[in-house]
């Protein structure tokens, strides 16, 4: 018997099995462990890679916003930066809200922020408590800060 454990960050990989089955699994995986480059997950624009997968930075990224945005503006674009980089492709808003905290933008009531954004669609539920940004969440943020800061 054989068991290899890797842990990279936000993800963990066990494998165990006999000897040839955990190398095998392991060459499977080499990609995990040494990624061609953020960039270029960037570039793929895949969810889960990268720096908020083509966002660059948060601090970078929230800054785009106008200072006319109001704060269900701000939580939209901090729940889109934090779905861009979960595994599930999905926000929740404490995970938002502290994101913006770490920046020094407090919201009076963030949960209120979510609930308005989801009467105008521009999220949705996916589960209880993690939300999606539609396609409409995009076009608004892209109007906000430019087409050529929000992926398609």
């Amino acid at each position: 018997m054989a068991r290899i454990k890797l842990d990279l960050g936000p993800r963990c990989l066990e494998i165990e099995g006999n000897e040839d089955f955990v190398r095998e699994m392991l060459d499977r995986y080499e990609a995990l462990l040494d990624p061609p480059s953020a960039a270029a997950a960037d570039a793929a624009g895949e969810p889960g890679r990268g720096d908020g997968a083509g966002l660059g930075s948060f601090g970078e990224f929230i800054q785009k916003l106008p200072t006319s945005a109001t704060e269900v503006d701000r939580m939209l674009a901090a729940g889109f930066w934090v779905q861009r980089r979960s595994a599930d492709d999905a926000f929740a808003t404490a995970e938002a809200s502290r994101r913006l905290a770490e920046q020094g933008i407090k919201l009076g009531n963030p949960s209120q922020c979510v609930r308005q954004s989801l009467a105008a669609r521009r999220v949705f539920a996916v589960q209880r408590g993690r939300f999606r940004v539609s396609q409409s969440g995009r076009h608004h943020l892209r109007q906000l800060v430019g087409a050529e800061a929000i992926p398609e």
